[in-house]
């Protein structure tokens, strides 16, 4: 097992870096909701242009991972300096002892988090509709405290799809059929979409959704990752806006459009009239194929077989994918506890090739074991066995590093996703690939 090597690498370095989240609750800038206001302009007003398109891994963003990857490497350095001459006093007493593992089920703001996993969980077992549009509200709003309005969510939804709906019809198509629909979507999101306002000499335009390279992991503002993101400020990156377009296609009656992931992105698949699939790369407006991201070196074989890419997710396998979200909220507030652990194994219930779940699940682990690893004296490996709850949450989480190995996941890193963006993005320069091209040139006018 390739990971028995990282034991004493995680006694060193990764407790410093995840026992910060025990027992006090690290800090974060409070969480603002997005106001959700409209993207579309009446021209001929004043209004600021969009930002130039930027092609993917530009060399500022090339220099800005290896900035931060050498940032990376001197903390390392750091923490294990700290660790050599700050190593606990192994305590036999208290090694022998049952050692309670942190809940923060009390602290402000948790109920929340408790309450849209019940809300979820019940589509997730029937008692209540699938709805992906929902359950990322309940994810977003629980980060922000209850402060979002529904109200405000929904019309979003509903006027743009109105908007779509009101080009279909202006433009004679059929307004029953899935693929018009998709199309028109695809359209409004990574095109300048212009409608003639009905009764009125004004042209409404949609300036196409830009891809914010800023923090684009969500590491420093998690709210980034969030569809209301995309909703307030045009503008999102691979999480948000493949969300942001299923849910405008639920609403708009689209029953074959799905998600779909690759190492470290996902995108939407949708199935033509003639029973052909098709990825829309909304990142960069383009309709490419499987191929394009099994360029990308990191999905091997093995995650082939298990389906852990390039799958079309059902709608309870996506929405599944959304407790992720909300135990990642959780984490970011609080730290790593049993609600993060029942979020985890929940979405892999429903959804078992979920990488990102088991991903979550092997931290939940790696976290509990730390946390008592630390408070016995942090021993060595060799007297671990010493530690009947250590030992037994120590292998716990060699077994999650192991079962996520067996699926073929492989880590991808920043730099390389950033040149892999940088290649699909030279996809779209392609005559097969121009969005003018194939089906969208016969829809969109």
């Amino acid at each position: 097992m390739k990971h028995l090597v990282v034991f004493l690498f995680l006694l060193g370095l990764a407790f410093h870096q995840i026992s910060g989240q025990y027992p006090n609750v690290p800090i974060v800038s409070t969480p603002k909701p997005a106001t959700m206001q409209s993207n579309a302009v009446i021209q001929g007003t004043t209004v600021p242009q969009p930002n130039a398109y930027q092609p993917f891994g530009s060399s500022a963003d090339a220099q800005n991972v290896r900035v931060i990857s050498e940032i990376g490497k001197i903390r390392k350095q750091q923490l294990l300096v700290q660790q050599a001459h700050s190593r606990p006093v192994f305590n036999f007493e208290v090694c022998r002892s049952v050692i309670p593992l942190p809940d923060f089920g009390s602290e402000s703001g948790a109920e929340y988090y408790r309450n849209a996993f019940g809300e979820i969980s019940k589509m997730l077992t029937g008692e209540a509709p699938l709805s992906l549009k929902d359950a990322i509200f309940l994810s977003e709003n629980a980060y922000l405290e209850n402060k979002m309005s529904y109200k405000a969510y929904n019309n979003h939804i509903s006027e743009t799809v109105g908007l779509c709906r009101e080009k279909i019809r202006q433009q004679s198509l059929n307004p029953d059929d899935d693929e018009v629909k998709m199309m028109m979507l695809f359209h409004y999101i990574t095109d300048t979409f212009k409608l003639k306002l009905p009764g009125a000499e004004q042209m409404l335009v949609h300036y196409p959704i830009q891809y914010d390279f800023e923090d684009f992991y969500g590491r420093t503002d998690l709210c980034k990752r969030f569809i209301t993101k995309v909703m307030d400020e045009n503008s999102g990156q691979c999480h948000n806006m493949p969300e942001y377009c299923l849910i405008l296609a639920d609403a708009m009656g689209v029953n074959n459009a799905y998600l779909s992931r690759s190492p470290d992105h996902s995108f939407v698949k949708f199935q033509d009239n003639d029973s052909r699939w098709h990825n829309l790369e909304l990142t960069c407006g383009a309709v490419i194929n499987d191929q394009n991201y099994l360029n990308s070196g990191f999905i091997k074989a093995e995650a082939l077989r298990n389906k852990l890419y390039l799958e079309p997710l059902t709608r309870q396998e996506t929405v599944a994918d959304v407790l992720v979200d909300l135990a990642s909220g959780y984490v970011r507030k609080y730290g790593y506890d049993e609600f993060v652990l029942q979020c985890a194994e929940t979405a892999l219930k429903y959804y078992p090739a979920c990488v990102r779940a088991r991903m979550l699940r092997a931290n939940s682990h790696t976290a509990r074991a730390l946390y008592v690893i630390e408070r016995t004296g942090m021993p060595n490996p060799e007297r671990l066995h010493l530690c009947p709850q250590a030992y037994k949450l120590h292998q716990i989480m060699l077994q999650s590093y192991q079962e996520l190995d067996d699926t073929g996941y492989e880590e991808m890193p920043p730099e390389v996703y950033l040149d892999w963006l940088n290649r699909v993005n030279e996809e779209v320069k392609k005559p097969e690939n121009q969005k003018k091209s194939i089906r969208l040139q016969q829809i969109i006018k």
